[in-house]
């Protein structure tokens, strides 16, 4: 290596990854083992003189706008660094719209004149910090819960499941059972929901969830919770059954366990019994207490039932320890993916302002050969 070439890496800033989650946004640096901040996804608008969510807009022109302002809080007052300088990283669902995608290129590539921005997905981005090539990524967060396989390397995309059973049908069903057990109708918004989910909520066994259920919260404690003048009994039986929308099947076996079966019967067969093994429970929801070893247990209960007894011929399932914590395992995938190609992946500015539209897998024109007549190059 010259001396020159040494300089050039030398000179060459570690490149920026942005997780815009429904409820918290991690950014940080390529090359580092956490986020430089996790914040909620939501900004001070002074045009409504209040807190404004990022995912909260009617129109193209208004998401433009929120992007604007919530990158402006990540660059300037949480990792104070220049956009010009630095390349991005962007961890993004596979499920996310056409609308919301090209709008946050167009903030990066045309407000915030980035050199190159690399896409990566949320299930590759997960898998990679296992170092293994094939894994069935379970991601439990705000609004949905989405299972993606991934095998060697590349996402699935007609298996992939996504049923509604986030944090928010959990923080909903324990303001239900808050009500019923406290007689009165309270009034707490989401941020008292999720302080009293996490400090004192977790997932029972079956055994115990179907006890109490039916029993109520014998042998289990209940606790007060007190704040901003007011105080809330949460019994036993909220705290062991805050979650059990995750679990609850209905006509439509839309539960957690369900949809993770329903991804292995989608998937080649060749492929089911790998994934089964190779599995990684992510989001903010996989830090519950108890979930994991709950939905071990579901998964080993539906394989003896109908219809995924003769659909699936699998009796093991394993599950991966995530190397880092749960909430981040996306944004750490990213942040090695970003930082191990070096930026070679990003697709530069002048490229993005030549054609003003993104390389997308789902579009033909950047899918065809190159001797057809419809590849764009």
């Amino acid at each position: 290596m010259t001396l020159y070439e040494g300089i050039a890496l030398i000179q060459e800033k570690q490149a920026v990854v942005l997780d815009l989650g429904a409820d918290y946004t991690k950014f940080g640096f390529t090359g580092e083992a956490a986020p430089r901040c996790i914040i909620k996804s939501e900004f001070w608008c002074p045009m409504e003189r209040r807190y404004k969510r990022v995912y909260d807009y009617n129109t193209t022109e208004e998401l433009y706008d929120n992007l604007v302002q919530m990158l402006h809080l990540l660059y300037f007052r949480h990792v104070l660094v220049n956009p010009k300088e630095r390349k991005v990283v962007v961890i993004e669902s596979l499920l996310t719209t056409t609308q919301f995608r090209e709008t946050l290129a167009k903030v990066l590539y045309m407000h915030y004149e980035v050199s190159g921005v690399t896409w990566w997905d949320t299930g590759r981005a997960c898998a990679a910090t296992l170092g293994v090539g094939t894994a069935l990524v379970v991601s439990i967060g705000a609004r949905e819960a989405e299972v993606t396989p991934v095998v060697h390397a590349a996402p699935l995309v007609h298996a992939i499941q996504v049923p509604p059973l986030g944090m928010q049908a959990v923080r909903v069903h324990l303001a239900a059972l808050l009500k019923e057990d406290n007689e009165t109708e309270l009034q707490l918004d989401d941020n008292v929901l999720e302080d009293i989910l996490v400090r004192t909520c977790f997932v029972p066994s079956r055994k115990l969830a179907i006890q109490l259920a039916s029993e109520g919260c014998n042998g289990v404690r209940s606790v007060v919770c007190g704040g901003a003048g007011m105080s809330v009994r949460v019994t036993g039986r909220a705290r062991a059954l805050a979650a059990e929308p995750l679990f609850e099947r209905d006509r439509d076996m839309a539960s957690l366990p369900d949809a993770v079966l329903q991804c292995l019967t989608q998937c080649p067969r060749d492929t089911r019994r790998v994934l089964a093994e190779n599995i990684l429970i992510t989001g903010g929801g996989a830090a519950l207490p108890g979930l994991k070893a709950r939905l071990a247990h579901e998964l080993r209960h539906l394989i003896t039932v109908e219809p995924y007894k003769t659909q699936l011929h699998i009796k093991t399932f394993k599950f991966h320890s995530s190397p880092c914590e749960d909430n981040v395992c996306a944004w750490v995938g990213g942040a090695v993916c970003g930082g191990a190609d070096g930026g070679g992946r990003a697709e530069p500015r002048d490229v993005y302002l030549r054609t003003r539209r993104l390389r997308d897998w789902a579009c033909l024109l950047h899918n065809t050969p190159p001797d057809h007549h419809h590849h764009c190059p």
